[in-house]
């Protein structure tokens, strides 16, 4: 179970500490510091200097061990720092010490700090050009992919992009059992109906169980969001061939 869990766990250890950019007076706190701030001149130099490479990892809250210098520009939608260690030759999916690559903390972030979704954001860029460079859409098995971190936010257009470029709706799920909750799950979860549209558009599995778990269903009615349970009853009731928005869209 823990390798199950480990990457949301970790995901949710980084939110605690990230609503400020923090202060201090350390190397690590500048690096960091300036790489909230999007100051690429201030990496630039670093790596030219020798004292850091573009893969290095500094810490950062959630990760005082350090996180890839990518992940961290990632998390601020630091656009001019992001093209500057790409360019360089950084790792566009090195890992987090809990698992999350540079795409899946840009999946789920893309809003500003009261909550409200920011249209044309920086982090819906960071994902665009992660993608196009060719970042892994997908995750590890039993983890969860960047997609389901955007459906968990209801960040419907990377939504949207991320299935366009070809993103497993339903992740691993196999024979109708995955073990970690689902893209429409996590949309569940929240209670984002317009995003679970989505998802369904795209053929997303409704019937689908966590292991020893919940349906996406299940899940909808256990957090009180009955405005999404009659759509995903009526998407558990599709045959093969049958199209989400021709029976079940008016739901």
């Amino acid at each position: 179970m823990k390798t199950i869990v480990a990457g949301w766990v970790g995901l949710l250890l980084m939110l605690a500490g990230c609503a400020q950019t923090p202060t201090g007076t350390s190397d690590a706190d500048r690096l960091h510091n300036a790489i909230a701030l999007d100051d690429a001149g201030f990496v630039q130099d670093l790596v030219r200097s020798g004292k850091i490479n573009v893969n290095s990892r500094t810490a950062t809250p959630g990760f005082p061990e350090g996180a890839p210098l990518i992940v961290v520009a990632a998390r601020y939608g630091s656009l001019r720092t992001l093209r500057y260690l790409m360019g360089a030759g950084a790792n566009i999916n090195a890992r987090a010490p809990t698992g999350e690559t540079a795409l899946m903390i840009a999946s789920y972030f893309g809003s500003d700090e009261s909550g409200a979704t920011v249209t044309n954001s920086r982090h819906e860029q960071v994902v665009r050009i992660l993608v196009e460079a060719g970042a892994s859409l997908e995750n590890e098995s039993h983890h969860y992919t960047p997609l389901a971190y955007a459906a968990y936010k209801g960040h419907d257009r990377i939504v949207r992009y991320l299935l366009e470029r070809g993103a497993r709706v339903d992740a691993d799920a196999d024979g109708g059992v995955i073990y970690v909750n689902t893209p429409l799950m996590m949309a569940a979860i929240q209670g984002h109906f317009d995003t679970a549209v989505w998802l369904l558009r795209a053929g997303a599995d409704a019937r689908v169980r966590v292991y020893l778990g919940h349906t996406a269903t299940e899940l909808a009615a256990k957090y009180n969001h009955q405005n999404m349970v009659g759509a995903l009853r009526c998407a558990e009731s599709l045959v093969p061939g049958e199209k989400f928005e021709q029976k079940c869209a008016r739901r």
